[in-house]
């Protein structure tokens, strides 16, 4: 026994006091010497039981080996056992830089699983689940999720308290990354209103770019409605880009169709392109839900004829609805001055996509 003592010593004292000092360095992230020890302490009682069995052919091939591990894995254990980061770690600096690196490692993982708890919460976030919120409930005083915040944003805006809305606006775009134009209207309504039309413009371009920013942006910094119109349908010609169409019919109200009157063929140009691009969207432009927060509003945002809540290029195009017309004044005839064969043959679809949509339920 005794020879098979010194055997063990000489190779595990070494392999031991590895593992102690490994375990050691780890101590923040749990007592892993606290269990190397418990282990190899149990290990040794089993170890006796044999050699009390009279199994001493095993127990003297193990029984040490068991106890001198139980014992290097005590002595770290005893020695670290009030300290916060191992013995090594409280009183070595280079070791406290080492498990300062590994626990910024461990920072960065719960950071991972922190964002992917926000990502939840965005999918689960939807305009019915906030609009009950806001209709019923005083702000959240310890808004956290990014639903608190949006219906924080909304409670105070209509409740006049302008600055509290922007900081929870701006607390939902920094937790969600997520930008809708619904939402990013509203918000620009409120930021300008603390800060100013020059202060809006240079906070939108501090926005990430994509699809919806730089088309609110356009929209909302335009001072020339009828340049901007015919910016977007210039573009949309040649842009298969369904929001640049949307943002067309958006740009196409009352000023734009009071500026182009005095032109025949810009204000043919006008009803042309937006009642194509309106088909294209559908009725309720639900080929573009996708940019919206509350998919309502995607229609809702074009209904410039505050009549009928439609939209305003409507009212010119559904001749057949006036009764003292029969065929619409707004298409060229051949002795228009406007008239030409390109014209022709646009009024002609025109013409032909009206009455489909007519018959189809489109304009009632």
């Amino acid at each position: 026994m005794k020879e098979r003592i010194q055997q063990s010593v000489k190779i595990l004292a070494p392999i031991g006091t590895l593992g102690g000092f490994i375990s050691d360095v780890l101590t923040p992230l749990g007592p892993v010497t606290k269990w190397l020890f418990l282990c190899s302490l149990a290990i040794s009682f089993i170890f006796l039981i044999f050699y009390v069995l009279n199994k001493k052919k095993l127990a003297q091939k193990y029984l040490p080996s068991s106890i001198i591990l139980a014992l290097i894995f005590g002595t770290f254990f005893l020695l670290n056992n009030n300290t916060e980061k191992g013995l090594l770690g409280d009183n070595t600096e280079s070791i406290s830089n080492l498990q300062n690196s590994l626990f910024k490692l461990q920072e960065t993982v719960d950071r991972v699983e922190e964002k992917v708890d926000v990502i939840d919460e965005k999918i689960d976030l939807g305009f019915e689940k906030i609009a009950e919120l806001i209709q019923s409930n005083n702000p959240i005083e310890n808004p956290k999720t990014p639903k608190d915040f949006i219906v924080n944003a909304y409670l105070y805006q209509s409740s006049g308290l302008l600055k509290k809305s922007q900081i929870s606006f701006e607390e939902y775009f920094r937790l969600t990354d997520d930008y809708k134009i619904d939402i990013l209207f509203d918000y620009c309504d409120v930021f300008e209103t603390n800060n100013g039309f020059t202060q809006l413009k240079i906070q939108l371009d501090q926005f990430p770019s994509n699809d919806v920013t730089s088309i609110v942006k356009r929209i909302k910094t335009s001072i020339d409605l009828k340049k901007l119109f015919f910016k977007l349908a210039a573009e949309s010609r040649n842009d298969k880009s369904k929001l640049i169409k949307w943002a067309m019919l958006y740009s196409s109200g009352a000023d734009v169709a009071n500026a182009l009157a005095g032109n025949r063929a810009e204000f043919f140009d006008w009803q042309y392109y937006c009642f194509h691009y309106h088909t294209e969207l559908g009725y309720n432009c639900e080929k573009v839900y996708q940019y919206f927060f509350n998919d309502s509003k995607a229609k809702e945002l074009i209904s410039h004829n505050t009549f009928s809540k439609k939209p305003l290029y409507i009212f010119y195009v559904d001749y057949l609805s006036m009764s003292y017309v029969e065929n619409s004044p707004y298409y060229p005839k051949i002795d228009d001055d406007w008239y030409s064969k390109e014209y022709a043959i646009k009024a002609k679809q025109q013409e032909e996509l009206y009455l489909q949509k007519r018959e189809e339920g489109w304009f009632r």
